[in-house]
């Protein structure tokens, strides 16, 4: 299972209660995890988190392990808004062309009885919109990353790539991308157009009353769960607290000429040069 960390808390602290945790880390930056120690400064509890770095986003999927919840600390490092379309894109370019290849082979599996396929691999996307947002959502030229999802998703799904991601409102997203999801759950506030979910609709009245925790399920063919109760596993901060140190900085594209720094000396003896000749 492999996720990407937004860096609003200390959230991934939580997931060292499910499983092992490896952080995949851009080379130029840093996660320090500290947790929590008593009076005789032993960690009250111990959870196990290793970190990987890497220096291209294309190398993040060689990184994968199956034993671990492999985070992908990323967005949380890149403060500058040009930036991330053209990460987030490689990133997806990569993914799609190892999973088309079938070269997706995260540590851990025994590939000699997969004949030629790849492993099931879920990537977790919290907030969509950060990446394949709807025009006027985004950022200037975010229709990147979001473009190459729309066109290869459903080969992500048929190489055994699963996507479950979230979104703070449905028009939020890509147009193209909102189809690509089968299985919807739908909060309180959940909102939907006729023109693209008429079912739905219908009941939008129904996911504005729904309380804080509550969710419905609708599945491919459009029928549902009644309201289920979705558990909350809290934001890790009784365990401990993260720091992200660093950022992504843009390439500066250097000036192909530079000025050479002349002293009078220098000007002087080429003016004599000049006069001689």
């Amino acid at each position: 299972m492999s996720g990407f960390d937004r860096g609003k808390s200390s959230e991934v602290l939580q997931l060292t209660r499910m499983a092992p945790v490896r952080l995949l880390i851009p080379e130029s930056c840093d996660v320090d995890v500290t947790f929590f120690t008593d009076s005789e400064d032993e960690e009250v509890q111990h959870y196990e988190i290793e970190k990987r770095y890497f220096q291209d986003p294309k190398e993040v999927w060689n990184l994968l392990d199956r034993d671990h919840i492999n985070v992908l600390c990323l967005q949380r490092f890149i403060l500058h808004p040009s930036l991330v379309a053209p990460t987030t894109a490689k990133l997806f370019e990569a993914l799609i062309l190892k999973a088309m290849n079938y070269d997706l082979k995260p540590a851990g599996y025994p590939y000699g009885q997969l004949k030629g396929k790849n492993p099931r691999v879920s990537i977790f996307l919290d907030e969509l919109n950060n990446i394949a947002p709807s025009r006027g959502q985004g950022f200037s030229g975010d229709q990147q990353a979001g473009a190459i999802l729309q066109h290869n998703a459903e080969q992500l799904r048929s190489q055994n790539v699963r996507l479950v991601a979230s979104s703070h409102g449905w028009r939020k997203l890509r147009p193209g991308i909102r189809s690509s999801f089968q299985f919807l759950i739908s909060l309180r506030g959940a909102n939907y157009p006729s023109s693209e979910q008429p079912k739905l609709y219908r009941y939008n009245r129904l996911f504005e009353k729904l309380e804080p925790g509550q969710a419905i399920i609708a599945f491919p063919t459009k029928t549902f769960t009644d309201k289920i109760r979705i558990p909350w596993y809290g934001k890790g901060e009784d365990l401990g607290y993260i720091r992200y140190i660093g950022h992504l900085k843009p390439d500066v594209d250097k000036p192909r000429t530079s000025k050479a720094s002349v002293s009078l000396e220098d000007l002087v003896l080429a003016l004599k040069a000049v006069a001689q000749n």
